[in-house]
């Protein structure tokens, strides 16, 4: 009597050590790829603050020099400051008042920035910064 051989099949899947090694991939992946983000949406929050001083910026200028061209013109930094709109959208807080000195500012609820605001001049318009 002959026997008859069966044929062999091929399994198909993954082994475990392939298994292990992709899980290696990702969790090196993730280690670096999750402090990145985190920085990202700090960095965003830093250069919207940023953004809201270089707007603070412009506002300034721009009455500065309206202020110049009108019949009146320059008188001192709290007629200036007093003409100009520190209000900067809905994303942007101020925690008081801006004063001519400055104030805190925070955007989306971050923690609040300390402005400075360098006053007016009769030659140049003030500064606001960090």
């Amino acid at each position: 009597m002959k026997t008859q051989l069966k044929p062999t099949r091929r399994k198909s899947g993954f082994t475990l050590i392939e298994v292990i090694a992709v899980l290696v991939l990702l969790g090196i992946l993730a280690a670096i790829a999750v402090p990145k983000y985190i920085d990202m949406a700090d960095n965003a929050r830093n250069r919207a603050i940023d953004a809201g001083v270089a707007e603070l910026n412009g506002r300034e200028a721009l009455t500065w020099g309206n202020v110049l061209i009108s019949d009146t013109g320059y008188s001192d930094d709290a007629t200036t400051f007093g003409a100009v709109d520190t209000a900067l959208g809905g994303d942007y807080t101020w925690s008081a008042a801006p004063t001519v000195a400055g104030g805190t500012i925070s955007f989306q609820g971050s923690a609040g920035v300390a402005l400075t605001r360098a006053a007016s001049t009769a030659t140049q318009p003030g500064t606001w910064s960090r």
